[in-house]
């Protein structure tokens, strides 16, 4: 594996632009796969009661796995409309509650967690304090779980390089030969975790799996990509728009793209 290190700062990227596009970003981002989930919870040692705050919650996608193994959540979720519906999906649990703050403002309790997770979310957290105030809201023994997804290599053949020119076209990309990674070559996410003193027995797993869509669920997911989201109206419509037409066109409304869903975990220190 290469080594990366994760800055906040990513050219036309914007975590506020999640809760623009809440009502897709519900519809079309898929709940974290069963196997990550599992991963998640074995390595988090999590159990029915244990009490989890999950940073960055969307719309529930692991939120809601969580609620159904019985753990007790606070969710945090900087969008009010993406909270909103957080709430609405987590409606028959009545031990989770979602909370509409960023990380950075949001206030420490005097009761300390068992486990602080987050999906796809923490590399948009202030590398100042994201893991000093992670382990501040853990009780000492417990766990910081992250998720980060990589795209990678594999899926529909040929997919990845006719969608390259699009992205040429309208201004998201300066290469036009880009390939996204091997599965097996995915950058190790937050290595400086490692060094931390407020951490201990750092563990990472990795699962590569391919995910179907059909023309309009990839379409309405790649709308609530934050690098798409960084185009102007005009220039979102017109980029998803020549997407649709090749899907439909060359791949009979049907593609795969594959991923790597990089979980990492590491103890509270005493």
């Amino acid at each position: 594996m290469t080594t990366m290190n994760v800055n906040n700062e990513e050219s036309g990227r914007r975590r506020e632009s999640f809760d623009f596009v809440a009502d897709d970003y519900n519809l079309y981002r898929s709940p974290c796969p069963q196997e990550v989930v599992n991963t998640i919870i074995a390595l988090s040692h999590l159990h029915k009661g244990n009490r989890v705050l999950e940073i960055g919650c969307g719309t529930g996608q692991l939120s809601v796995p969580l609620a159904q193994h019985g753990i007790d959540l606070l969710a945090i979720e900087l969008g009010p409309h993406l909270a909103a519906l957080a709430r609405q999906n987590l409606k028959q649990f009545p031990n989770a509650q979602v909370e509409v703050s960023s990380f950075e403002e949001w206030a420490l309790l005097s009761q300390k967690f068992d486990a602080v997770v987050s999906a796809s979310a923490f590399h948009w957290l202030d590398p100042a304090v994201r893991f000093s105030k992670s382990a501040e809201a853990l009780r000492p023994g417990g766990f910081l779980a992250i998720l980060h997804v990589h795209h990678v290599q594999g899926g529909t053949p040929g997919f990845f390089a006719d969608t390259q020119p699009y992205y040429i076209k309208w201004g998201l990309s300066n290469d036009p030969f880009f390939q996204p990674t091997t599965p097996d070559n995915v950058p190790t996410m937050y290595l400086e975790l490692d060094q931390l003193p407020e951490f201990r027995s750092v563990e990472r797993h990795y699962s590569e799996i391919p995910m179907s869509y059909s023309t309009a669920s990839y379409t309405g997911w790649l709308n609530t990509d934050s690098l798409v989201n960084s185009l102007n109206d005009e220039s979102r419509r017109g980029f998803l728009q020549d997407i649709e037409r090749l899907i439909e066109s060359k791949y009979n409304g049907e593609v795969v793209r594959n991923f790597v869903y990089e979980i990492i975990v590491a103890q509270r220190a005493s």
